[in-house]
């Protein structure tokens, strides 16, 4: 079972809030400029939210390419070993 973060949560809320103010504003409720503010501020938000899980993600391929191109260092450095040992 998967842990829900509070990011996670966050980030559905914040698109909720977007949808309710999109739907709020085709009622009538908010003027234009007040509506078309606070949908950018919740989609803006919420995509820095996005992007910070993205770069996560990013940042631990990272490091595990790393881990395995080190290996691949040593792997050449045995087969070159054999190489001249074949060669003698």
């Amino acid at each position: 079972m998967r842990k829900i973060k509070l990011e996670n949560i966050a980030f559905w809320i914040l698109i909720l809030a977007a949808v309710g103010v999109a739907i709020w504003l085709l009622i009538g409720s908010p003027t234009i400029e007040q509506g078309l503010l606070m949908i950018t501020i919740f989609i803006a938000t919420s995509e820095i939210l996005l992007w910070k899980a993205l770069f996560r993600i990013d940042k631990k391929s990272a490091v595990g390419f790393e881990k395995v191109k080190s290996r691949f260092d040593k792997i050449d450095y045995q087969l070159n070993e054999i190489k001249l040992l074949i060669r003698k």
